[in-house]
């Protein structure tokens, strides 16, 4: 069967818990039975991917499982501890937080920015390094297992924000990208950086699971894998050449949209913003696109709704073999 056919396009649970554009949305850590997700209204919520029952008919959810509320400014960034017993989350208010999911509280508050971070990952053993990225234009290690309160390291070769990060721990890296147009790898073992010049601002970065490629999204409304190790463009997805099945075209021109690979790599998974984002009219709707990763053509487009102008992040959970998109609306809608 192809890929095209085996890819999840019905639309199974609607959440509708945020008050305001949901930014960041990630799946808990194998096998990935909850989402978390972060909001412009300052809360992080937990609820359950997919309703307990399993109904044919879409369901709606009003009420998370769990609220977080730390941050004073717009929650920009999530990633989740690989036990599921802690995640980080990062925003508008320059700091951050490390939480103890059962407690609901803050363990740690690291205050090291001086601008809005826009990215968080977890690294070491034991995931026991949170690495964030900021709009100060530098990536900061920071120790969990301790009560220091500087990064253990800083890396300032951005000259622009850094939007995004991926932290690859079979090969000790660190992808991360910038609104300067550059992709950086840094290799912590061998202490070297590669940088590769995409000419756009970058908004997302994301390694394949082998490390061998870089799956970059950037401003000119384009999304490329390139190459680790020499930086080569193995592939292009989106592009004005292409058109979906509704007429469709991928749109990235203005906004932060995060792309994820699927399904074993085979697949690329992305969001993306309407042509008219100033309009007040609510009429156009965005769409999350699905490529297949060797032919670059799109297998999928699914559309966000009437009025829903950006899908700023997706998801992607192996295990379940379903996907999660988070829009301006402040709705997260889940499809499997």
């Amino acid at each position: 069967m192809s890929i095209s056919r085996k890819f999840p396009t019905r639309h199974a649970h609607t959440l509708k818990t945020h008050s305001g554009p949901v930014n960041t949305v990630i799946f808990s850590s194998y096998p990935g039975t909850y989402v978390l997700t972060g909001s412009t209204d300052r809360a992080i919520h937990l609820s359950r991917a997919l309703p307990s029952s399993d109904t044919h008919s879409l369901v709606e959810t009003t009420r998370p499982i769990q609220k977080y509320e730390a941050h004073g400014y717009s929650v920009l960034d999530i990633a989740v501890s690989s036990d599921n017993a802690r995640f980080s989350s990062v925003g508008g208010d320059r700091q951050v937080f490390l939480w103890d999911v059962e407690q609901g509280s803050t363990v740690r508050r690291w205050t090291g920015h001086s601008s809005r971070v826009e990215a968080v990952q977890f690294a070491g053993e034991g995931d026991s390094i949170v690495v964030s990225g900021s709009a100060d234009t530098t990536i900061n290690l920071w120790d969990a297992k301790s009560n220091a309160y500087k990064p253990i390291q800083t890396l300032t070769e951005a000259s622009d924000t850094v939007s995004s990060l991926h932290v690859h721990m079979p090969t000790y890296s660190i992808a991360s990208g910038s609104y300067d147009g550059r992709v950086r790898i840094y290799d912590l073992r061998m202490g070297r950086t590669t940088v590769d010049v995409i000419a756009h601002p970058v908004t997302s970065v994301r390694c394949s699971a082998d490390g061998n490629a870089v799956l970059v999204s950037s401003l000119d409304g384009k999304i490329r894998m390139l190459d680790r190790t020499d930086g080569k463009l193995l592939k292009a997805y989106g592009g004005e050449s292409q058109v979906g099945k509704f007429g469709e075209k991928y749109m990235n021109k203005s906004l932060r949209i995060r792309s994820v690979f699927a399904k074993g790599d085979a697949v690329v998974l992305s969001g993306s913003e309407t042509a008219d984002m100033e309009s007040k009219e609510n009429t156009s709707q965005a769409f999350v696109f699905a490529w297949n990763v060797l032919t670059g053509d799109i297998i999928a487009t699914i559309p966000a709704g009437e009025g829903v102008k950006v899908i700023s992040c997706v998801a992607w959970n192996e295990k379940g073999q379903c996907w999660a998109g988070a829009c301006a609306d402040g709705t997260v809608k889940i499809y499997s």
